[in-house]
């Protein structure tokens, strides 16, 4: 049988099988709802800027002209400005994955548990970290199960735009990004493709995936 090729800007696709992740999916009662919501004009966006500070990457994203995007529901993490009804109703939806009581359906709840695993506090640059091996292993699994939650939610493959501008789609990013930035430590050829895809699906760039996705450094 042939297998149709995956355009290069498709976001990769990640094989459900880890712990944590395999859990996950088994306390997911259903996906996040994903609908299009506009489209991205690429060469409205890069006409003005000047070709020299356009990157090979960005040259290429600008190649594909008008796509749709995507917006996503957004399953909230309570913070410290969440009220106490808000919060009784993140806690009731909680599950048991992993040994962590955590929402399935909430992406920024896998972030935290990655950065948590890694040793990261809030607003700590991952980057700086100093992981040793056991801690990277835990980080990932996280990670790997919010990227996996995630792609139940987006058509695969998935080759439109996930606006950043959009709030309701940031936890989207912060998972994509932290996975592929704790990805990196290991393996950073297996890391470049999620980073590249980010910059394909957000060209704004928010995340400064383009730093490490192969052709986007700027000249």
């Amino acid at each position: 049988m042939n297998v149709p090729e995956v355009p290069k800007w498709a976001m990769p696709w990640l094989p459900p099988t880890g712990t944590v992740t395999l859990a996950a999916l088994r306390a997911l009662d259903r996906p996040l709802l994903a609908w299009p919501s506009g489209e991205f004009d690429a060469e409205e966006y890069y006409e003005g800027f000047p070709a020299s500070e356009i990157s090979a990457l960005e040259r290429d994203v600008r190649k594909l002209g008008t796509r749709p995007t995507w917006r996503m529901e957004r399953v909230w993490f309570p913070d410290d400005e969440a009220s106490a009804e808000e919060t009784a109703a993140y806690e009731a939806a909680c599950r048991d994955i992993a040994g962590r009581l955590i929402v399935p359906r909430c992406l920024d709840a896998y972030v935290m548990q990655a950065y948590a695993a890694a040793g990261l506090g809030d607003g700590e640059d991952p980057d700086e970290a100093d992981l040793d091996d056991e801690d990277l292993d835990e980080a990932l699994e996280w990670a790997e199960a919010g990227v996996c939650v995630l792609q139940q939610s987006l058509p695969w493959p998935f080759t439109d735009c996930l606006p950043y501008s959009e709030l309701d789609n940031r936890p989207a990013h912060r998972i994509l990004y932290a996975y592929a930035n704790l990805l990196s430590r290991r393996h950073p050829c297996k890391a470049a493709p999620f980073f590249r895809a980010m910059v394909y699906y957000n060209p704004p760039d928010n995340m400064g995936a383009r730093f490490t996705a192969p052709g986007g450094r700027r000249s």
